[in-house]
């Protein structure tokens, strides 16, 4: 029955996360670079749906940057992706056998600027209500509240739009037998402005530049190409995938069992020397060190007896055996007896064993008895 419990709660939460995804991509987010398919305040989705309703064929242009042949309007909105070499070739191509390029972007791309003579004035204005020229169809006045960049018109390019002050936000080329129309405040024409004003019918006119034929909205440029990085994030697939890799962790986690009882930790205590005297033999023993095991013997050996004699630790090892041989003379004889000894030793581990034990006994002599 826990079992069950725990599938069920997995399921749920993944149904969370996939309502939470949705809900991310969908009308409640902002879209600052003005996407075709966003339905928040800055997306330009009304503006795609009233090409519909218009009679337009609406395209949306996301796989790769290929235009159809023109006549058609092509939008093209704050791009992300910078436009490369061959995408403003190819715009500039585009636009010089008919077709017609609505381009609204806060700051200009660097490529389009070149390709199409768009330049802007050095510093920003503020926006809010101005009237605007009569050169588009039944517009009194458009309005927002934003501050943008202008243009500067250059000599073959017309204003469509301009502020009491004489700034344009909107200006006009006509380009091999097509045009450009450049639109420095994008926000005029976003979800949220269409019923703001004019703003709707500048929105109209725009779609109205070529009656009849289809719309374009670049969104490969909004990273959605397969060129541009992150091509799934950002998305509503792509949030939703984030989402379901979340759930099934926290899923797991609350559903993770122990694979046996828990099993306390033993507290530190201090070694005995015995262990670390049978830790030490085990080394040496792998290691093959019967030789320093024996020379560690005999140098433990001279010391102690030196310390018994009241000599220096640090005598050396003739001197230690004339001033033994000199005192103790018994003593020396036993001492040399064992060195013999411990040197004949070679690879045997018993004689190696018994050499060891004499010369701890010389060494130790109340702990031997």
């Amino acid at each position: 029955m826990s079992n069950r419990r725990g599938w069920l709660l997995l399921a749920g939460l993944l149904f969370v996360a996939g309502i939470l995804a949705v809900a991310a991509g969908s009308a409640g987010s902002d879209s600052p670079e003005h996407r075709s398919d966003n339905d928040g305040f800055n997306g330009t989705s009304a503006l795609r749906q009233l090409a519909g309703r218009l009679g337009h064929p609406v395209t949306v242009i996301g796989a790769s940057f290929d235009l159809p042949e023109p006549p058609a309007v092509l939008f093209v909105f704050t791009p992300v992706t910078p436009f490369n070499k061959d995408d403003a070739a190819k715009l500039s191509a585009w636009v010089t056998k008919g077709g017609t390029l609505v381009y609204a972007d806060d700051n200009t791309d660097t490529r389009v600027a070149i390709a199409f003579s768009l330049h802007r004035v050095q510093a920003p204005v503020a926006v809010d209500a101005f009237p605007a020229v009569p050169a588009l169809h039944g517009l009194s006045e458009v309005r927002a509240s934003t501050a943008t960049t202008p243009y500067r018109p250059q000599p073959n390019q017309a204003t469509m739009l301009v502020t009491a002050g004489g700034a344009s936000l909107a200006i006009e080329e006509k380009v091999g037998q097509g045009r450009v129309l450049a639109l420095a405040a994008p926000v005029l024409i976003v979800n949220g402005n269409l019923e703001t004003a004019d703003d709707g019918r500048l929105a109209a006119d725009l779609l109205g530049l070529a009656p009849g034929q289809a719309v374009l909205f670049d969104e490969f440029h909004h990273n959605l190409g397969s060129g541009a990085s992150g091509t799934w994030t950002g998305t509503v697939w792509g949030d939703a995938l984030i989402w379901a890799i979340i759930a099934v962790f926290v899923g797991l986690v609350i559903r993770g069992r122990a694979f046996g009882p828990r099993i306390a930790l033993r507290g530190s205590a201090d070694r005995s020397s015995g262990e670390y005297a049978t830790a030490v033999g085990h080394l040496l023993r792998q290691s093959g060190g019967r030789q320093l095991a024996l020379k560690v013997a005999g140098e433990a050996t001279r010391r102690s007896l030196a310390g018994r004699l009241g000599l220096s630790r640090d005598i050396t090892l003739g001197r230690f055996s004339e001033v033994l041989a000199q005192r103790a003379p018994a003593l020396a004889g036993q001492y040399a007896e064992a060195e013999r000894e411990a040197v004949a030793a070679g690879e045997s581990e018993s004689a190696l064993l018994r050499a060891a034990r004499r010369l701890h006994a010389l060494a130790y002599p109340i702990a031997r008895r």
